[in-house]
């Protein structure tokens, strides 16, 4: 054998090695169908990981009596963010047997459909789940870091379909209302997993700009931080003016309650100085307007919720996406002529960067 032969053959062995590494490396990240159900000591540890992005040391005093439903007993940053530690760890329950084989039957149909449409990427993602009480955040379903966090009556309430002996119509409309919160949550997942992905799909396709905008104080006392979209780096454009969507916790209410309690407002930023900041009126108040009014933002969109971060967008329209690939139902169908181009070019992206 010729040196040129031995080169040769020394290469193609380093690419299968490296190939192999690679794949090795891959699987032990994200275990193809890992469906892990956390104990109460694994919980614990993973609702308070912030791993991912800054949440528990970003808490202010309002939206941590809203997400505990208990006021803090301390006016102390510091003393209320240890106090939200307590609860949100104190909150974890074990899952039931039931549960676990219903949430697994779910998955397996979420797999067939994603693989059946060649969106590997998210058939192939782990599954990881927690289970809670039903009063904290209100009992809905969220995320931290790669686990999705769901409360017992919850649970009760999508599982009313479910058994091992259940016909195809309680089948279908199991899986169609329990695996669309599934698949709401799990994208939440792969947006950290894959951020600069969600990145293109917000910057190139929908047109939001990435920013940094200076802290407010007087917006951050009724923050509600969004467990899901934490990072409020994007912002809208529109005639020449930027613009950022926040969700605030009502004011002069005792007693605010998860949702109910809850309003969306838009702040025109401005720069200045060197730094993006929410532009204020003479008194220094910042200046707002409720997100309904925003017409020309919400008509772009083929979904009425989670209109404050693209994060809730995109988990929003993929879970209604998802639904029309198990049905074999044509997507968004329903959807205002403004709407259009934003699902296309979702539908776009989801097939060159969710395979």
């Amino acid at each position: 054998m010729n040196v040129k032969s031995i080169l040769s053959a020394l290469f193609f062995l380093f690419c299968l090695f490296t190939q192999c590494s690679q794949n090795v490396s891959r699987t032990n990240t994200f275990p193809e169908s890992a469906i892990n159900f956390l104990n109460i000591d694994q919980g614990k540890v993973a609702i308070l990981d912030e791993t991912y992005e800054p949440y528990f040391s970003q808490l202010q005093k309002r939206e941590v009596h809203v997400f505990t439903g208990i006021k803090p007993p301390s006016n102390d940053i510091t003393e209320i963010r240890s106090f939200a530690k307590e609860k949100f760890a104190s909150a974890v329950i074990p899952f039931s047997e039931d549960e676990k084989e219903c949430i697994t039957f779910v998955i397996s149909r979420i797999k067939a459909t994603m693989n059946r449409h060649n969106i590997n990427l998210v058939a192939n993602h782990p599954w990881r789940f927690i289970k809670i009480e039903d009063w904290l955040c209100g009992g809905f379903a969220h995320t931290r870091g790669n686990s999705i966090i769901l409360s017992q009556k919850h649970l009760e309430k999508l599982m009313v379909n479910w058994s091992q002996s259940m016909n195809e119509k309680d089948e279908n409309e199991l899986v169609s209302k329990f695996g669309a919160l599934l698949v709401h949550e799990q994208l939440h997942s792969l947006q950290r997993s894959y951020k600069s992905k969600f990145d293109s799909l917000y910057r190139d396709f929908w047109g939001f700009i990435p920013l940094s905008v200076e802290p407010n104080k007087a917006i951050a006392i009724n923050q509600v931080s969004n467990p899901d979209a934490p990072n409020l780096e994007w912002a809208f454009e529109e005639n020449d003016n930027y613009y950022w969507v926040r969700t605030l916790i009502k004011e002069h209410i005792e007693n605010p309650k998860m949702g109910r309690d809850f309003i969306d407002c838009v702040y025109q930023l401005e720069y200045k100085n060197g730094n993006y900041s929410v532009k204020e009126d003479s008194l220094g108040s910042p200046i707002s307007f409720r997100l309904a009014r925003f017409k020309n933002y919400t008509n772009r969109f083929p979904v009425s919720n989670g209109l404050d971060h693209p994060n809730e967008i995109s988990a929003y329209m993929f879970s209604q996406y998802f639904v029309s690939l198990y049905n074999n139902s044509t997507p968004f169908e329903d959807q205002k002529e403004e709407a259009k181009k934003t699902t296309k070019v979702f539908i776009k992206w989801i097939k060159q960067h969710l395979k």
